[in-house]
This record gives C-alpha cells, structure tokens and sequence, in this order.
C-alpha cells in the first residue's frame, strides 16, 4: 500500500499519483484526441467553397477538358453509345435469309441430341458420385463402373457440342457477323452478363449494409455520415460488378465472333466495334451511379460556401 502523505507531496510536486505508478487514468481508453484544422487552411477551405461553380458549369467544364485532354476515347466512348443505342445491324438479303433458317432447321437434331447427351451424362455423373466413398474419397469396384460410364458419356456429350456448333456456324455464316443476328446475339450475351454483374452488386450491397449496421451499432456515428459510407460502398460494389461483368462479355464475344466464320480482318474489327460498344454502356451507367452520390454532395458543398460569403460579407458590413 502507498502511503497518504507519500501521495499528498507527489501530488503537490505537480505528478499524477496514476502516472506516477504507472496505472492510466478512469476513462483514458475512452478519450478521443480531437485534430483541430489550422485557422488559415480553414478559411482557404471556406474560400474554395465559396468559389465553386453553380453544377451545370461545372459539369460542362469537366466535360470540356475531358474531351480536349483526351480526344481519342472521347469519340470511342461516343461511338460506342451510338452503336449501342442505334445500331441493329445490316439487313441480310432474302436469299442468305433463307439459307440461314433452312441451315438453322436442318440443326435441330444436332440440338436434339445435345440435349439427349446432357441428360445423360447429368444421370451418370449423378451415379457416380453417389457411389463414391465418404467424402469422396474411396471408389470400390462398383464406383469404378459408373466412373468409366460417366466418362463415356462426357466423351458423348463433348462430340455432340461439337456438332451442334458445327451446324449453327454453317447457318451463321450466311448472314455475317455484322448481320442483325450477330448484333442481337451480341446484345443478349451484353445484357445477360451486365444482369448478372447488377445482381452481384445487390447481393453484396445487402450484406455490407447488414454488417455495416451491426458495427455501428457500438458507435458514436450519425445517420449522415452512415448513409454516405453505404453509399460509397454500393459504388465499389457496382464498380466491381460492372467491370467483371464486362471482362466476363469480352471473354466470350470471341467465341461468339468466330461462330459466324468471318475472315480474320473481319473478326478483328467486330471484336472491337463490339467492345468498344459494351464498355461505353458500362462506364455511362458508372457514371450515372457516380454522379448520383456526387450531385448531392457538391451542391451541400456548394451551399456551405454560399452560406458562409453570405455570413462573411454581412460581417464586413457590420
């Protein structure tokens, strides 16, 4: 124990009994040390709020340097959304039109027996897996019978892809890559991948604002400064979502470019017309998304730096 009187001239020489001894104050954990901004820098601050532009010249001058700084993407980014938005292709001749739905009705029973093979093998990968051992880690002699039936059937089924692609590339060739079902095929495949790049977004904005609730539970934080980190976690989301979303498109525009049999020089430029088309589509909706969250966010800045020229000049007055 220390003794009382030993405190009393500890403390009257001006030291803490607690840092004396080494033990933290009551309520040391919990003090948040607070960074106060240099008067200077926050009337710079302020100044620069007040200087901002009303949004649509704002908008305009950024839009403005964009283009002049980078001219190149500029016109690609603006080809691209024409294309998307106005492009159907090239109407094919009556002749190549016939040939195209007769070659396409003659592939039916390569579709037919696709299906057949897939069935198939889905009942005999099923088989084999259930005989496997726990775990699948043993695979008796019985499992050895249905492994080598699986495979059967894959072999099967791979031959039967095969003839299937065969048929509908001799179809496809009629028309060209270029033609109106090249462009609509290259849509759906566009919009099936931007679909599934959205939902993955959406599932992963739902749980980050389930966790993002649950730890902040335990703060001091205010509804404002919540929403706008969510908000700022659902544009990562999205920007994630998007973006794999295109390098998913790009992956397997090649695939469908080569069905069509075009010449290389041919299949070159579609794969780019195309690309460039699919990328302008997701930057726009990028920066729509951006421009959701920034649009508020300037115009509160905004209105700060009016309301404090405003306060600055009625002082000057007074």
């Amino acid at each position: 124990k220390v003794d009382s009187a030993v405190l009393a001239s500890i403390a009257c020489e001006g030291e803490s009994p607690a840092k004396m001894y080494g033990r933290r104050p009551m309520g040391y954990g919990r003090q948040r040390q607070v960074q106060r901004m240099d008067p200077e820098a926050s009337r710079a601050m302020m100044r620069q709020l007040a200087e901002l532009p009303p949004l649509t010249t704002a908008v305009y001058r950024g839009g403005t340097y964009v283009a002049r700084k980078f001219p190149v993407t500029t016109f690609l980014y603006a080809f691209g959304m024409v294309l998307m938005l106005f492009a159907s292709g090239l109407t094919v001749s009556e002749q190549a039109h016939e040939e195209y739905a007769e070659l396409l009705e003659s592939s039916q029973a390569e579709s037919a027996a696709l299906e057949a093979a897939e069935q198939r093998h889905a009942m005999a990968s099923r088989d084999y897996h259930q005989s496997r051992g726990f775990l699948g880690f043993g695979c008796d002699e019985r499992c050895q019978q249905y492994k080598a039936k699986e495979e059967k059937y894959n072999r099967q089924l791979q031959e039967a892809r095969k003839a299937q692609y065969a048929a509908l590339s001799e179809a496809k060739s009629k028309v060209g890559v270029f033609s109106m079902y090249a462009v609509q095929e290259a849509r759906d495949l566009f919009w099936r991948t931007f679909a599934a790049g959205k939902g993955f977004a959406k599932r992963s904005s739902m749980w980050d604002l389930l966790f993002m609730g649950i730890g902040s539970m335990g703060r001091d934080e205010g509804m404002m400064s919540f929403i706008l980190r969510f908000a700022f976690q659902v544009l990562i989301n999205f920007t994630m979502g998007l973006v794999g979303a295109l390098v998913a498109f790009v992956w397997y525009l090649w695939g469908l470019v080569k069905s069509y049999q075009p010449d290389p020089a041919t299949a070159v430029a579609a794969f780019f017309v195309f690309a460039v088309a699919a990328t302008s589509m997701v930057v726009t909706t990028l920066l729509g998304l951006y421009g959701a969250v920034a649009v508020p966010v300037y115009s509160m800045a905004r209105a700060v730096g009016q309301n404090m020229r405003i306060e600055g000049g009625e002082g000057a007055q007074r």
